[in-house]
């Protein structure tokens, strides 16, 4: 099953030709008070990151290569999944039987439950350093209320050094933020590479104008937010040789609270279980597909 990469955090669409020469020197109309607003609901983020709140459900992933949906149950030791449909059609016996043999090394080998855990834990730390830049990151003008929401576009504060490698591409890009105020939470942002981004001096890498990120967050109870849509499509090389494209469209639906007894040992034990999908197979697909 291929891994989910690090991409995530906060940004957005692209400004009118003349908008970067316009804010060269400037440092944002948005007042004091709005830039707090702006830092305390990635402070939300950040806490919600943290302490996350654990919920089922079903995720569609959309890569280069065509799409696959996840069955997801999210417990307070980590989260586990189960590939359910590829291209959106049931999986084949041989499809099947990878999946369960993948699920049933979780049950009996802890090394493998060892490194599952150890990358969710590092993903979780490469957006807490992304959410965290963002507001430094940006200088923001306010725009106007929208539908309760207030709504700000910004641009690459020239003075921002990252900190951090995940950071760097906050440098090249431009967007749109929308955020509920009586909540203080992000609740969707849009952006765009403006131009090419570099990383270490141009030698290891490079992020090209034009690429795209785009994050919508829900409110799935009562004061508890989660990302339940992104689009991140961008283009570049490594090492000044070999060109890639990362293409990422995630979906979550169906979300449920997960009861708070269940265990990751529990919830892969669910997903083994689960055929339900499928025996709703329409057709076979090839033995030679991902999964």
């Amino acid at each position: 099953m291929p891994r989910v990469l690090s991409v995530l955090p906060l940004l957005i669409v692209l400004f009118a030709s003349g908008r970067a020469a316009e804010h060269a020197k400037g440092t944002g109309t948005a007042s004091a008070e709005q830039v707090a607003l702006i830092t305390r609901a990635a402070e939300h983020q950040l806490e919600a990151l943290e302490n996350p709140v654990p919920f089922q459900f079903q995720e569609r992933l959309e890569w280069n290569w065509g799409s696959e949906t996840r069955s997801v149950i999210e417990t307070n030791e980590g989260r586990a999944d189960r590939i359910i449909l590829f291209r959106d059609e049931p999986l084949n016996s041989d499809q099947q039987e990878k999946q369960e043999h993948r699920l049933k090394k979780l049950l009996s080998d802890r090394d493998a439950v060892k490194n599952e855990l150890q990358d969710q834990k590092a993903e979780t730390q490469r957006r807490m350093k992304m959410i965290k830049a963002f507001p430094k990151a940006f200088f923001f003008d306010f725009v106007g209320q929208e539908k309760g929401l207030l709504h700000f576009q910004f641009f690459p504060n020239p003075d921002f050094s990252p900190k951090d490698r995940e950071a760097q591409m906050y440098r090249g890009m431009e967007g749109d933020l929308w955020i509920d105020p009586r909540q203080e939470r992000m609740v969707s942002m849009k952006g765009k590479l403006v131009k090419d981004v570099s990383f270490g001096w141009g030698v290891f890498g490079r992020l090209y104008k034009g690429g795209i990120y785009e994050i919508g967050q829900t409110q799935v109870s009562p004061g508890t937010w989660r990302i339940t849509t992104l689009n991140v499509d961008v283009k570049g090389k490594i090492l000044l040789v070999d060109s890639f494209r990362f293409l990422r469209r995630e979906t979550d639906t169906h979300l449920r609270r997960t009861p708070a007894s269940m265990t990751y040992e529990a919830a892969v034990t669910t997903l083994l279980d689960n055929t339900s999908v499928s025996q709703q197979a329409r057709r076979p697909l090839s033995s030679s597909s991902r999964p």
